[in-house]
């Protein structure tokens, strides 16, 4: 036998069962307005007792750094080998190292990016680029991915030779 709460159909049960859910949807009104009513005037919570939390960087400037001081072997920085495949004549320009590396951004043209790809084809010193020709231009130009003509331009070659000749002096 299945009990059911209409199994007695009198109006007088109907009508019970109807204030009961009638209240319940009351309730759940009174305490909905409640909620809401404290959502609206409520403070906003005080975000500098948070700030390390409260992160709003753009994620896609966020970079790791890959550091070579934990791999527990000691590095040997030289040249790459295969910029010798690449047409680079280092016999002639010079070969440097990161230990001797001059700050290359002192020339005007060079900035953080280009210093770095200039050092990742093995180019770190005044001198070496004192001793570019114009085979050597166009070859790092093409390298770098650099402007066609932005070396000529910026005269790096005479600027080289200027900051060789200020630090010997």
């Amino acid at each position: 036998m299945s009990l059911s709460i209409f199994s007695n159909p009198s109006i007088i049960h109907l009508l019970e069962i109807f204030f009961w859910m009638l209240g319940a949807f009351l309730i759940g009104l009174f305490f909905g307005k409640i909620k809401a009513y404290r959502k609206k005037n409520s403070k906003p919570h005080n975000s500098d007792k948070y700030v390390d939390l409260n992160i709003k960087d753009d994620l896609s400037k966020i970079r790791a750094t890959k550091t070579f001081e934990r791999g527990g072997k000691k590095m040997i920085k030289t040249i790459p080998i295969d910029t010798y495949d690449r047409g680079l004549n280092f016999n002639r320009i010079g070969f440097a190292s990161i230990e001797n590396k001059d700050n290359l951004k002192k020339i005007k043209g060079i900035g953080p990016s280009i210093e770095k790809k200039l050092n990742a084809i093995g180019i770190f010193t005044f001198e070496q680029i004192s001793n570019f020709n114009s085979r050597d231009i166009a070859k790092i130009t093409e390298l770098i991915k650099f402007f066609a003509g932005r070396i000529e331009r910026d005269d790096w070659v005479g600027q080289a030779f200027k900051l060789i000749n200020e630090s010997k002096n």
